[in-house]
Protein backbone atom coordinates (compact mmCIF):
# COMPACT_ATOMS: atom_id res chain seq x y z
CA UNK A 1 0.00 0.00 0.00
CA UNK A 2 1.52 3.96 -1.23
CA UNK A 3 2.22 5.65 1.77
CA UNK A 4 0.93 9.47 1.02
CA UNK A 5 3.34 12.05 1.61
CA UNK A 6 0.86 14.59 2.95
CA UNK A 7 -2.58 15.88 2.83
CA UNK A 8 -3.48 17.20 -0.55
CA UNK A 9 -0.90 15.59 -2.65
CA UNK A 10 -1.20 11.51 -4.62
CA UNK A 11 0.29 8.97 -2.64
CA UNK A 12 4.01 8.21 -3.79
CA UNK A 13 4.79 4.70 -4.51
CA UNK A 14 8.03 2.79 -5.17
CA UNK A 15 7.90 3.58 -9.03
CA UNK A 16 8.04 6.94 -8.75
CA UNK A 17 11.31 7.32 -7.12
CA UNK A 18 14.36 8.85 -9.03
CA UNK A 19 17.63 7.62 -7.27
CA UNK A 20 20.51 9.70 -8.24
CA UNK A 21 24.04 8.24 -8.63
CA UNK A 22 27.51 9.64 -7.72
CA UNK A 23 27.70 10.79 -10.87
CA UNK A 24 24.70 12.91 -10.91
CA UNK A 25 23.01 10.59 -13.37
CA UNK A 26 19.10 10.08 -12.38
CA UNK A 27 17.49 6.55 -12.78
CA UNK A 28 14.35 4.84 -11.86
CA UNK A 29 13.51 2.79 -9.29
CA UNK A 30 12.46 -0.03 -11.72
CA UNK A 31 15.59 0.20 -13.47
CA UNK A 32 17.69 -1.07 -10.23
CA UNK A 33 15.38 -4.21 -9.51
CA UNK A 34 15.26 -5.22 -13.79
CA UNK A 35 18.95 -6.00 -13.39
CA UNK A 36 18.73 -9.02 -11.37
CA UNK A 37 16.49 -11.35 -9.48
CA UNK A 38 16.89 -10.18 -6.41
CA UNK A 39 17.83 -6.44 -4.98
CA UNK A 40 18.46 -5.70 -1.36
CA UNK A 41 17.96 -2.12 -0.70
CA UNK A 42 20.27 -0.80 2.35
CA UNK A 43 19.25 2.19 3.62
CA UNK A 44 21.95 4.24 4.88
CA UNK A 45 23.23 7.41 6.87
CA UNK A 46 26.63 8.75 6.70
CA UNK A 47 27.15 9.10 10.38
CA UNK A 48 25.80 6.28 12.00
CA UNK A 49 27.77 3.88 14.21
CA UNK A 50 25.56 1.21 13.98
CA UNK A 51 25.69 1.05 9.85
CA UNK A 52 29.50 1.70 10.04
CA UNK A 53 29.49 -1.66 12.80
CA UNK A 54 27.69 -3.43 9.86
CA UNK A 55 30.11 -3.11 7.24
CA UNK A 56 31.66 -6.76 7.84
CA UNK A 57 28.32 -8.44 7.85
CA UNK A 58 27.29 -6.01 4.58
CA UNK A 59 30.59 -7.26 2.48
CA UNK A 60 30.31 -10.57 3.75
CA UNK A 61 26.65 -10.58 2.18
CA UNK A 62 27.64 -9.13 -0.70
CA UNK A 63 30.00 -11.94 -1.55
CA UNK A 64 28.19 -15.06 -0.51
CA UNK A 65 25.11 -13.83 -2.72
CA UNK A 66 26.45 -11.49 -5.71
CA UNK A 67 26.99 -14.56 -7.70
CA UNK A 68 23.54 -15.99 -6.93
CA UNK A 69 21.72 -13.10 -8.39
CA UNK A 70 21.55 -10.99 -5.38
CA UNK A 71 22.64 -6.83 -5.64
CA UNK A 72 22.95 -4.60 -3.17
CA UNK A 73 22.17 -1.16 -3.72
CA UNK A 74 23.00 1.36 -0.86
CA UNK A 75 20.23 4.41 -0.37
CA UNK A 76 20.57 7.58 0.83
CA UNK A 77 17.39 9.67 1.48
CA UNK A 78 18.20 11.79 3.81
CA UNK A 79 17.54 15.97 3.43
CA UNK A 80 21.42 16.60 2.97
CA UNK A 81 22.16 13.77 0.55
CA UNK A 82 24.06 14.54 -2.36
CA UNK A 83 26.05 13.10 -5.37
CA UNK A 84 29.26 13.94 -3.59
CA UNK A 85 28.29 12.54 -0.07
CA UNK A 86 26.69 9.08 -1.44
CA UNK A 87 30.19 8.57 -3.51
CA UNK A 88 31.91 9.40 -0.02
CA UNK A 89 29.25 6.61 1.34
CA UNK A 90 30.27 4.06 -1.45
CA UNK A 91 33.93 4.02 -0.43
CA UNK A 92 33.35 2.30 2.62
CA UNK A 93 30.18 -0.04 2.03
CA UNK A 94 31.11 -3.13 -0.41
CA UNK A 95 27.93 -1.30 -3.10
CA UNK A 96 27.01 1.86 -4.91
CA UNK A 97 24.90 4.25 -2.87
CA UNK A 98 22.34 6.57 -4.70
CA UNK A 99 20.70 9.56 -3.29
CA UNK A 100 17.14 9.23 -2.91
CA UNK A 101 15.23 12.32 -3.93
CA UNK A 102 12.90 13.39 -1.92
CA UNK A 103 12.87 10.55 0.05
CA UNK A 104 10.27 8.65 -1.94
CA UNK A 105 11.86 4.78 -1.33
CA UNK A 106 12.52 5.61 2.26
CA UNK A 107 8.65 6.56 2.27
CA UNK A 108 7.45 3.90 0.00
CA UNK A 109 9.38 1.27 1.94
CA UNK A 110 8.64 3.02 5.08
CA UNK A 111 12.51 3.03 6.02
CA UNK A 112 12.94 5.33 9.35
CA UNK A 113 16.88 4.40 10.43
CA UNK A 114 19.69 3.49 9.02
CA UNK A 115 20.70 -0.07 8.35
CA UNK A 116 16.84 -0.79 7.55
CA UNK A 117 16.82 -2.84 4.30
CA UNK A 118 14.60 -4.28 1.49
CA UNK A 119 15.00 -7.33 -0.56
CA UNK A 120 12.84 -6.44 -3.27
CA UNK A 121 11.93 -9.00 -6.82
CA UNK A 122 12.72 -8.22 -10.36
CA UNK A 123 9.03 -7.02 -10.17
CA UNK A 124 9.76 -4.59 -7.25
CA UNK A 125 7.56 -6.65 -4.92
CA UNK A 126 8.71 -6.33 -1.43
CA UNK A 127 9.41 -9.64 0.25
CA UNK A 128 11.31 -8.81 3.42
CA UNK A 129 11.75 -5.53 4.81
CA UNK A 130 13.50 -4.10 8.16
CA UNK A 131 16.76 -4.78 9.99
CA UNK A 132 19.96 -6.60 9.07
CA UNK A 133 20.23 -8.69 12.10
CA UNK A 134 19.32 -8.25 15.83
CA UNK A 135 22.61 -6.36 16.35
CA UNK A 136 23.19 -2.64 16.93
CA UNK A 137 26.60 -1.46 17.86
CA UNK A 138 28.04 -4.48 19.12
CA UNK A 139 28.16 -7.60 17.11
CA UNK A 140 27.37 -10.92 18.45
CA UNK A 141 28.31 -14.12 16.98
CA UNK A 142 24.43 -15.85 17.98
CA UNK A 143 22.20 -12.25 16.76
CA UNK A 144 19.57 -13.72 14.31
CA UNK A 145 20.78 -12.75 10.73
CA UNK A 146 16.60 -11.58 9.71
CA UNK A 147 18.22 -9.90 6.03
CA UNK A 148 20.46 -13.70 5.32
CA UNK A 149 17.63 -16.13 6.51
CA UNK A 150 15.29 -14.03 4.24
CA UNK A 151 17.65 -13.82 1.01
CA UNK A 152 18.42 -17.70 1.58
CA UNK A 153 14.71 -18.50 2.06
CA UNK A 154 14.05 -16.91 -1.46
CA UNK A 155 16.89 -18.30 -3.12
CA UNK A 156 15.74 -21.80 -1.54
CA UNK A 157 12.25 -21.15 -3.87
CA UNK A 158 10.43 -20.33 -0.36
CA UNK A 159 8.94 -17.35 1.02
CA UNK A 160 11.04 -15.90 3.76
CA UNK A 161 10.18 -17.26 7.21
CA UNK A 162 9.98 -13.49 8.78
CA UNK A 163 8.64 -10.89 6.21
CA UNK A 164 9.78 -8.50 8.52
CA UNK A 165 12.65 -7.54 11.28
CA UNK A 166 13.27 -4.52 13.48
CA UNK A 167 15.84 -2.01 12.37
CA UNK A 168 18.38 -0.97 15.12
CA UNK A 169 20.07 2.01 13.18
CA UNK A 170 19.85 5.62 13.50
CA UNK A 171 17.27 7.56 12.75
CA UNK A 172 17.35 9.04 9.20
CA UNK A 173 16.83 13.07 8.70
CA UNK A 174 14.33 12.64 5.25
CA UNK A 175 12.36 15.36 3.51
Amino acid sequence: MPLALGCGRPAATAQDAQLVSSRGEKSAFSEYVGRSPWTVFVFVSRDCPCLDAHVPRLEQLVRDYASRGVQFVGVDSEVDATPESVAQQARKLPFAVLVDDGAILANAFGAKYATYSALVDREGRVVYRGGIDTDKRKMHDDATPYLRDAIDDVLAGAPPRRATGKALGCTLRKW
